[in-house]
């Protein structure tokens, strides 16, 4: 354990994940420093403090020089979410996005630096999970906004500034409307010969609803699969698109009967003209 002079030491990237102290926590942790002096060491790595942040500007402030050990760990993002994530008075969503901010950093940062290559990776979210201490869908959701979300908004979760599930309903685009179904129109079996063109229409309209809603699917099911409520929106649009299906059926039904309809009054007008002339016949005997 060594003694240092370093008030102008950083914080390395992985300890800026965890939120400062409130200033009444802050003020009694000075109290504390002056009262009892230093009983915890402040950890570094790569010349950077690592854990320890809070007592090392403590420490500056009161004019009292640290006790700095240099980490010789090989895994100091385990280090130091254990040391910090069940020791803080954190939420669950700010856990969960401390983990993914954390294994980001690390996966951007592991090529470049010998002594993160060997580090364990949180590479799944059940493993995140597992560390932070939060359920899997929460998990998924920190991970889907460190991922997605401007650093700002990603530090306000961190912070304790804004609520996860907030911040997730700030990057998630609106849910599409599905178009609604064009009204049927009602074809009677005497209808002129334009009906039928009118109905065609009608089949057109509903075969390019049914595309787009298909098409909306598919770009919804991509963008909120973690959703469970926009799943159960794109249930009910599934329903509809099969209650169009019914209906352009219905409408493909009724053509038929229309043109068995007229074959058949044909059929019962030549009968009828046939008969008639007959009757002529039989009058002129």
């Amino acid at each position: 354990m060594t003694e240092k002079n370093t008030q102008t030491m950083e914080l390395h990237p992985l300890c800026t994940y965890f939120p400062r102290m409130s200033d009444a926590e802050f003020d009694s942790l000075k109290d504390n420093l002056l009262d009892n002096g230093q009983t915890h060491p402040i950890y570094s790595l790569d010349g950077m403090i690592l854990d320890g942040g809070n007592r090392y500007r403590a420490l500056c402030e009161l004019g009292i020089a640290p006790v700095i050990i240099e980490y010789t760990g090989s895994n100091p993002t385990q280090f130091i979410l254990s040391s910090n994530l069940h020791r803080r008075h954190l939420t669950q969503g700010q856990s969960a996005a401390i983990v993914s901010a954390s294994q980001s950093w690390v996966n951007a940062q592991v090529a470049g630096n010998p002594q993160l290559r060997d580090t364990a990776q949180l590479d799944t979210a059940t493993a995140r999970a597992k560390q932070s201490g939060v359920g899997h869908r929460t998990q998924q959701l920190a991970d889907k906004l460190v991922k997605e979300a401007p650093a700002e908004l990603v530090k306000e979760v961190i912070d304790g500034k804004k609520s996860l599930n907030k911040a997730i309903k700030e990057i998630t685009p609106p849910k599409p409307v599905a178009p609604k179904p064009e009204p049927v129109q009602v074809v009677e079996q005497d209808a002129e010969e334009n009906h039928e063109d009118q109905l065609s229409s009608i089949i057109d309209e509903q075969q390019g609803a049914i595309k787009a809603l298909e098409a909306d699917n598919d770009v919804m099911l991509k963008v909120f699969e973690s959703d469970d409520r926009v799943l159960a929106s794109i249930e009910e649009v599934k329903k509809l698109t099969g209650l169009n299906r019914d209906l352009n059926a219905r409408i493909n039904a009724l053509m038929d009967e229309k043109n068995e309809a007229v074959k058949a009054a044909e059929h019962w007008k030549d009968q009828f003209l046939k008969l008639e002339a007959e009757l002529k016949e039989l009058q002129n005997i």
